[in-house]
Formats: structure tokens, C-alpha cells, sequence
């Protein structure tokens, strides 16, 4: 029993941050500009922010699932630093961190203002940071695991340094092409501009249409249907 607890622990946090959380991060700095078909919305909103919405709605469902699961395992008890490997420790507290941001995005979520309303620049940096700390957190914790059960399941380090990579390899690939598709010229040689108006845009409802072209946008659909 205590050993299905935490592989069911494991499981649940896995598929929560290194598919669910991760792809929805993804979608969210880089898909702005997908559509589905002709269509740019789906249900009334841009296609990225329900996928985004979809995906992170899961994820907190099953951090909250798998913090569930490790404390009917540990009896409501709190990892002891001096019985334990320290390591243990350090990823309980990483962990607690983890669910805490997990609570705040929760609330900032449900509680969050209008896109076009003079505060949502206020909701929008808090919920970045909150969400790239928790995501950023994820990695050491998962790794400390992967070190500790190193000796049982020796293949667990080589394939979560893979993932990494592939995160890491991903995030330069999509930046370079945000790069390239920020400073496509016009036809007459100048750079797009937008027009500034006093108008907050609707990033919920809307996409990013001068994002570049459609090979800049087919890679950018293979690469993230590579990482689902």
C-alpha cells in the first residue's frame, strides 16, 4: 500500500508538470498566433488560451491529487531532516513551495480581471512569476527523486536530463523564431509596427496575427505536437 501511494504520487506529479503544466507554459509564449483550420477562436476565446486554460487547469487537479497522496503516506507528518536523507527533505520543501504557487494560480485564475482592464498588467506579471517559479522549482524536485532512486530504477536520471534538454532545446528554438518573426520587415523594407491606442487588447479573445508566416507556424505546431 505505502509503496503504490508513492508511485501513484510519482505518477500523478509527472504527468502534471513534465506533459500537462509544460505544454500549457508552451502554448502560452509560443502559440499565440496558431489557429485550428481558418478558425482563431474556439468557444469564444483564441485557440491558445483554451488549450493553455485546458492543460493548467489539470495540472492543479493533480498537484493537489499527488500532495494528497504523499501525506495519507506520511501520516500528516512532515519529512524529518535528521532521520532522513536530507535530499528527502529538500524535496519536501520544494514540494510544499510548489503547491503553494499551485494555490495562488489557482486564485489568480478564478479571481483574475477583464483583459482590457487597467490592473490585468498587475495579474498578468504575478501570474507569470508565480507560475515560471513553480514550474522552474519542478525540475530540481523531480531530479532529487530521480538521484535518490537512482539505485532501483537506474533509468530514471538519463531520461528526466533528456527531458530537460528537449525543454531546454524547444524554449531556443521557438525564441529564435519569435526572434525572427519580431523583425519580418514589410514589403517596403520597415519594420510592422502596431498602432498604439489607448485600448487594452483582449489577449484572451484574440491572437497575435502578424506573428510571421505559415512555415514560421508549422514548425511551431510539429515542435509542440513533438512534446505532447
Amino acid at each position: 500500500m505505502t509503496l503504490t501511494l508513492i508511485q501513484a504520487h510519482g505518477t500523478v506529479m509527472i504527468l502534471a508538470w513534465m506533459v500537462f503544466a509544460s505544454t500549457g507554459i508552451l502554448f502560452a509564449r509560443y502559440g499565440r498566433s496558431l489557429k485550428l483550420g481558418s478558425r482563431r477562436q474556439l468557444l469564444g476565446k483564441a485557440v491558445w488560451f483554451q488549450i493553455h486554460r485546458f492543460f493548467l487547469s489539470l495540472t492543479p487537479i493533480l498537484t493537489l491529487l499527488g500532495f494528497l497522496l504523499i501525506l495519507v503516506h506520511a501520516g500528516g507528518q512532515w519529512i524529518n531532516p535528521q532521520t532522513s536523507d536530507i535530499r528527502l527533505f529538500v524535496h519536501s520543501i520544494c514540494g510544499g513551495i510548489i503547491v503553494c504557487c499551485v494555490m495562488i494560480q489557482i486564485w489568480l485564475a478564478l479571481y483574475r480581471c477583464h483583459p482590457q482592464s487597467r490592473f490585468r498588467c498587475i495579474f498578468d506579471w504575478s501570474h507569470r512569476i508565480t507560475g515560471l517559479l513553480a514550474f522552474t522549482l519542478v525540475i530540481p524536485t523531480i531530479f532529487l527523486m530521480t538521484i535518490l532512486m537512482s539505485r532501483s530504477r537506474p533509468g530514471l536520471v538519463p531520461i528526466f536530463s533528456c527531458w530537460v534538454g528537449w525543454i531546454v532545446i524547444v524554449i531556443i528554438i521557438f525564441e529564435r523564431i519569435q526572434y525572427q518573426q519580431r523583425t519580418t520587415v514589410s514589403p517596403t523594407g520597415s519594420h510592422v509596427r502596431t498602432e498604439n491606442t489607448n485600448v487594452r487588447a483582449d489577449t484572451e479573445a484574440g491572437t497575435n496575427t502578424n506573428a510571421g508566416g505559415q512555415r514560421h507556424n508549422q514548425i511551431k505546431i510539429l515542435l509542440l505536437f513533438i512534446h505532447i
